[in-house]
């Protein structure tokens, strides 16, 4: 028994589209695999007692060794608190300011006192 043409080409063509939306299947199943990108600017931790660190480059200092700034998040008080770090050599830690997080974010909307 042999094969027409026709029928060949059409028998090819679905091994053809069927190898083509297998593979499509696969790329789509490894890139929900693909670790998420996410926004990086320093070490974060959330700690289990409702405080967030945040470190991150001042621009100030040498190249090498940057001066940094950690930045706390007090999650009971609403309170953002900046400290500076000069020297991570120095071990010395020196407050820059604080402030109310819901006034900070009224501030930024534009919404005044």
């Amino acid at each position: 028994m042999t094969r027409h043409p026709a029928a060949r080409n059409h028998l090819t063509g679905g091994i053809l589209m069927a190898t083509a939306l297998l593979l499509a299947a696969l790329v789509v199943v490894q890139a929900g695999r693909a670790p998420r990108p996410s926004a990086f600017a320093g070490d974060a931790v959330v700690g289990s007692e409702g405080f967030t660190m945040l470190t991150a480059s001042s621009g100030f200092g040498k190249d090498v060794r940057p001066y940094e700034l950690l930045y706390v998040l007090d999650n009971y008080t609403e309170m953002m608190f900046v400290y500076e770090v000069p020297q991570s050599t120095n071990r010395s830690v020196s407050l820059l300011g604080g402030m109310d997080l819901p006034y900070l974010f009224r501030m930024a909307r534009g919404a005044g006192n």
